[in-house]
């Protein structure tokens, strides 16, 4: 389909709208015009037979026999541009301007005249119409004489009085006049049309600029702009996409980061999985094809694949949590519950883990007997504690401490895991919480850690409203610590 700009549409519709209001204006002019042409033309034809008629009737030139009187009647008519002529009760002609009275005779009865006709009806008739000797318009007048008029040496007496007035003067004027007209009206309209297409241009500048930029941004440029200088709607819609684009620009470096991130995790979870099923298979493939001297070289063989089962389970059971959570899938029910009594169970249930590792686990609980509630999802704030116990105790010195404990701050209770441990270089505090990030790779891999339990445990203290501290010492140990309503 072919573009039709919007600068040719606004001035087509500017022209047509124009072009309306100037053919009315100028049919209400010429209609106007000729109408006052046609009053002024009755008032000089009513005017004129009252002035033939005082003349006949108040002088002594109704005796047309007379060849001065006939004279004079003559000259006047012809002085005053037009054709007079006196017509007896039978339609006969008494007088003629443009006629001898020696031919009089000859002349056409006029009883079947319209204007005569109108006269006898109405006392004044008027007629427009061509005269059938000069084939010419002429604009004919006749009025009927109150006082019957009767020549001193006729036998009858004329009874109206004729004027015929040439129209073919009048006529050209008021063609020149509607000519004047037209070509003024076509002047304007043609100036209205070039002024109309500038103002279109003017107003559709704006928005082939928007359009302009908006190919830009179709075409991948998200740093181009609608810069405009106008306060209307166009201003009012370029500000607007302006917000759009600021938008779609922060969304857009928000999805490369998520792109990034994505790819990151893919990579890392490619990474983790690869090493445990690599010693898995390894492991499985040695015990199908090798003889052992020993039962105690078989279970050893068992146990490493075993241990990397356990880990495979370990990294996939935290990768369906932290998809969950970071979906939105796995939704918190938030109740009140009694602290103490939740972070007692966690201690309860990570002793055994402790001694293994050789770690002493505590729990600091305050000294009243005040009950601490707080109100949160009692499952999820077990798993992040968990989490923060186990990193704990697994990436301790043999014979260190742990103490999980709590303590009220204000309207808050502040709940931490403290331990002895070897602590967290400076550098590194910033990105404990990355997935899949690790400050000792080896030794998190030999202990069975999957990169993201600490993910996991912000995640979860923060879908709390709140957020995880840590301090740390290079061999003195570190302290994680959250606070809940």
């Amino acid at each position: 389909m072919s573009k039709f700009p919007l600068r040719s549409k606004l001035t087509l519709i500017h022209l047509l709208l124009i072009t309306v209001v100037t053919l009315f204006g100028s049919l209400f002019a010429i209609v106007t015009a000729q109408r006052y042409y046609q009053k002024r033309l009755d008032h000089f034809m009513q005017t004129q037979l009252a002035q033939v008629q005082s003349l006949i009737e108040k002088s002594d030139l109704g005796d047309l026999s007379l060849p001065a009187h006939y004279a004079i009647l003559r000259d006047y008519a012809h002085a005053a541009g037009f054709r007079l002529t006196l017509v007896d009760s039978s339609g006969g002609v008494r007088f003629d301007s443009n006629v001898g009275a020696d031919s009089l005779l000859r002349m056409e009865n006029h009883r079947d005249r319209p204007e005569i006709r109108q006269a006898l009806r109405d006392g004044m008739g008027r007629q427009r119409r061509l005269s059938t000797t000069l084939n010419q318009p002429f604009y004919y007048g006749a009025l009927r004489l109150k006082l019957d008029y009767l020549p001193q040496t006729a036998g009858e007496t004329a009874r109206y009085i004729r004027i015929a007035y040439p129209l073919a003067e009048i006529e050209q004027q008021f063609s020149d006049l509607r000519t004047k007209i037209l070509f003024a009206n076509l002047m304007a309209l043609l100036l209205i049309g070039l002024l109309s297409y500038w103002l279109a241009g003017r107003l559709s500048y704006p928005i082939q600029k928007l359009a302009a930029v908006a190919e830009k941004v179709k075409r991948g440029d998200l740093e181009a702009s609608f810069q405009h200088k106008s306060r209307d709607e166009i201003g009012e819609l370029a500000d607007l996409l302006n917000q759009m684009l600021g938008k779609l620009r922060v969304d857009l470096v928000q999805l490369r980061k998520l792109e990034q991130v994505r790819s990151q995790f893919l990579g890392n979870v490619s990474h983790e999985l690869r090493t445990p099923i690599f010693t898995l298979q390894g492991s499985l493939e040695t015990l199908l094809n090798s003889k052992f001297d020993t039962p105690e070289q078989q279970k050893e063989f068992i146990n490493r694949a075993y241990q990397q089962a356990g880990r495979l389970n370990n990294l996939l059971t935290d990768l369906i949590d932290i998809s969950r959570i970071e979906s939105g899938e796995m939704k918190l029910i938030f109740r009140p519950f009694d602290v103490k009594a939740l972070l007692a169970r966690v201690v309860e249930e990570l002793q055994s883990k402790a001694h293994y590792y050789g770690v002493t686990l505590t729990f600091a609980s305050p000294a009243s007997d005040e009950k601490l509630a707080a109100n949160g999802d009692p499952e999820r704030l077990t798993q992040a504690i968990t989490n923060l116990a186990e990193n704990a105790i697994k990436y301790n010195l043999q014979g260190g401490k742990v103490e999980i404990g709590c303590r009220r701050i204000g309207e808050q209770i502040e709940i931490h895991v403290a331990d002895t441990g070897r602590g967290i270089p400076q550098e590194h505090l910033p990105r404990i919480f990355e997935r899949f990030y690790r400050v000792d790779k080896e030794r998190s891999r030999a202990v069975g850690g999957t990169g993201l339990g600490l993910a996991i445990v912000k995640h979860i203290v923060e879908a709390h409203g709140s957020r995880i501290e840590v301090q740390s010492e290079i061999d003195k140990g570190s302290r994680f610590s959250f606070r809940l309503k």
